[in-house]
Order: structure tokens, then sequence, then C-alpha cells
């Protein structure tokens, strides 16, 4: 089973990750300080089935734990982070060094173990009873939500090529491409049980020496544990958003014509869905539309003179709320 994903993919995964702690990083500073779970939880919800005066069947639910936008932020990197694990074991066992395999692998299994910690729990309750009152089952247990968002909304390239490499290589996915494509990918969801069970077989198979073994569990938790999710209907928002996405790279590199050609070609795709959208839900898009247009005409009026690093700076962070606004946007139901 070794050496089923290329170098570059394994490379591309890497590039990938980075960029995410680079786009999750500066964001996270600007947000208020997220609410505790630990000490908070939501309004029990109870529902009742069955007839009065026959049998009757009652779940209540008690959530504890309300998480944060900036909570959710976190579960995101480090289901990244676990991705990285993964790979990084990948690449340790094909080079037969089972130390930094156990080693990668052990650390993927604590960062879910994070994502755990931070995640709400929810104890359900079930009581059934008879018509006398008295009660003839009883059950409670805790669950927790075990899917979770590697990044909710992202498409680009250099984050998805990789699992979808490995997939398409397992025939589970065939012809899709990430960008510029019929179907597009608005949402990976990560199953966390099914990633920590792997993790544990390739953890039990690097003890044992079984490094084929290992290999394999090590690929399911990439086949297996990532469900990705298409839609035509948000093309024009995945092509708005990766031009944002330049434009912010280019302003970084204070390339003032290449940041208004894709800027450009953001407000232009942003028409687009704005026209798909019912009137009523057509404000926000305007808005960031005319935010983008000003920022446009602004490069325009200074031309190739070089802007200093503190307006660079203000400039990259307002298109990095826009990209993080533009991800919020998939998958809306309107």
């Amino acid at each position: 089973m070794r050496g089923i994903l290329m170098s570059t993919a394994r490379n591309s995964l890497l590039i990938a990750l980075v960029a995410i702690l680079t786009l999750v990083g500066p964001a996270s500073g600007q947000q208020a300080p997220s609410t505790s779970a630990e000490h908070e939880k939501a309004a029990p919800v109870v529902r009742t089935f069955g007839a009065e005066g026959g049998y009757r069947t009652e779940v209540k639910s008690e959530t504890h734990g309300i998480l944060s936008q900036d909570d959710r932020r976190q579960v995101s990197l480090l289901a990244a982070q676990v991705f990285q694990h993964v790979d990084e074991a990948r690449e340790a066992v094909d080079a037969d060094d089972v130390t930094r395999a156990r080693r990668e692998v052990d650390k993927g299994r604590e960062a879910i173990k994070a994502i755990r910690a931070i995640l709400p729990k929810t104890t359900v309750r079930t009581t059934t009873t008879a018509p006398d009152g008295k009660a003839v089952y009883e059950d409670e247990r805790e669950v927790q939500e075990d899917r979770v968002p590697l990044f909710e909304g992202m498409v680009h390239a250099r984050t998805m090529a990789p699992i979808l490499a490995a997939q398409r290589d397992a025939n589970r996915v065939a012809g899709v491409q990430v960008v510029e494509s019929e179907t597009i990918s608005t949402e990976v969801m990560v199953d966390l049980d099914t990633v920590e069970a792997q993790l544990g077989r390739a953890a039990k198979a690097l003890d044992n020496k079984k490094t084929e073994d290992a290999t394999r569990a090590l690929l399911l938790a990439q086949l297996r544990g990532v469900d990705l999710r298409y839609s035509k209907e948000d093309t024009p928002l995945a092509e708005a958003r990766d031009a944002i996405w330049l434009a912010k790279r280019a302003l970084e590199e204070n390339n003032s014509t290449q940041a208004q050609a894709n800027l450009a070609v953001a407000r232009q795709q942003l028409e687009l869905y704005r026209q798909v959208l019912p009137e009523n839900k057509r404000k926000d898009v305007t808005q960031m539309m005319s935010e983008v247009s000003q920022l446009e005409k602004q490069l325009q009026q200074e031309g190739k003179q070089a802007t200093n690093g503190a307006e660079r700076t203000r400039r990259g962070n307002a298109v990095t709320q826009w990209w993080e606004r533009l991800n919020g946007w998939f998958g809306r139901h309107f």
C-alpha cells in the first residue's frame, strides 16, 4: 500500500494547511474572547410521543456548552492539523521511520481529543411510561457531534487536491476538480469517529511493526474520514471567493495591477451570484460589491505608486474579512 499518493500530493496538503493557518490565525485575533463551553448550557429540549392516556415516551435533550464563532475556527483549524499529522505519518512510514510515524499518529489523536474537549456535549434522557404512569423504559446517554468542517466553504485547489487525489485513486471520486469545474465543493466535513478509529488502528499496526497495515489505516483516514459535498449553484460564489484570495496575495506583494484585475473578477462573479438571489436577500452581496469597487478605485488612483506597510496591512485585513464573509454564504438556504 505504500506510495499510493505521490509526494507532490503530500506537499500540496502541507501547503494547504499552511494556507489555512495563515487565514485562520490573523482573523482569530480580531475576535472577541470566546465564551467558555464549560460553564454554559442551552435550555433543555423536551419532545413527547404518544397519545394522552396511553403509552408515552419523553425524550429530553440538554446540551452543555455553546460554540462561539471563535470556537468553530479552533475546531476547523485542529481538524486541518489532524490531516497534517496523517500525511506526515504516511511519509514517515514510507521512509521506514516508524518512531516518527508513531509520533505523528499520536499528535493526530491529541488534536482530535482537543476538538472533542471544545465541542458541546448533549445528555439525552428517554423515558417511556405506561397508561398508569409507571416507567417501563428509561435510558440516559451522552452524545456529541462527530462531524466537523475542515474549513467551511473552502474549495481552494491547494487545500483539497491531495484528498481528492487519494479518493480518485480509490475510485470513490472520479473526474472532480476543485476549482474551474461545473461541480464545486462547497463543504468539506470531517468524520471524527472514522478518523480516530483509523488512527487507533495505525498506532497498533506501528507498535506491531506492521507498516503496510499502518499505511492502509492512514489512507483510509483520508478516504473515509472526509465527506465532500458539491453544488453547481454556488459556482459564482466560489469564483468570487478565489478571486478575493488572489487579490489578497497581490496586495501583500504590492502588485496593484494584479490586485485590481482580481478584484474586478470578484465583483463580476458577485454580481452573477446576486442575480440568483431573491430581491430581499441581496443586501449583503450589494454591500460587498460596493466595498470591492471602492478599493478598486483607490488602487486605480494610486497607479503604480508604492503603498506603505500600514496601508497594505489594513487593506489585507479588509480583504481577508471579505473572504471570510464569502465562506459563510456557501450553502445558505433562502
